[in-house]
């Protein structure tokens, strides 16, 4: 171990600790409160957040490790939570370095984007399809819902991984 890559290796395994602890919080029936029928989706703000300060690589990485512990709890899926968090944590530290400025609202933007498109699509693969009768109901009841409510989640974990980040910049 190199003396001056030590800090980016506290920040990553920080990050990571991150990452596990909110796969458990999201996981774990009754620990988060829920919005009417909708839970919040802790994973996703928290890819995004860490996205939008980490390489497009390492973001991918981060996306992966959070996509594989949703995944391995998933009922069903087949790897679709880590496929979606990989592109979408992937063209958001794209995005972010080239394009849209690192700031709480587009966080914000960014964490309702990657959660509209994950929910929407999600709903339309395993619900909409298997069970087409009254599917419709349970998007607006529970999965537009959700994002909203991760949205609402999201501004406090921007607000927790922005000074972490800060913190070990060099």
């Amino acid at each position: 171990m190199i003396k001056e890559n030590l800090p980016i290796y506290i920040k990553r395994f920080i990050l990571g600790f991150i990452i596990v602890l909110s796969a458990v919080l999201q996981n774990t029936p009754g620990v988060m409160p829920r919005m009417f029928s909708a839970s919040a989706m802790l994973l996703i703000p928290v890819v995004v957040s860490i996205s939008m300060f980490e390489s497009e690589v390492v973001s991918l990485v981060f996306g992966l490790i959070a996509g594989l512990l949703w995944d391995a709890t998933a009922s069903e899926g087949h790897f679709y939570h880590s496929l979606v968090l990989c592109i979408a944590t992937f063209f958001i530290s794209m995005l972010v370095r080239r394009r849209v400025r690192n700031t709480l609202f587009g966080s914000m933007v960014m964490t309702f984007a990657t959660t509209f498109i994950h929910n929407t699509f999600y709903w339309f693969l395993f619900v909409f399809i298997p069970h087409s009768q009254g599917s419709g109901g349970a998007y607006f009841s529970f999965y537009f819902l959700s994002c909203i409510y991760t949205v609402l989640v999201g501004i406090i974990i921007y607000l927790i991984i922005r000074p972490i980040e800060k913190a070990f910049r060099i």
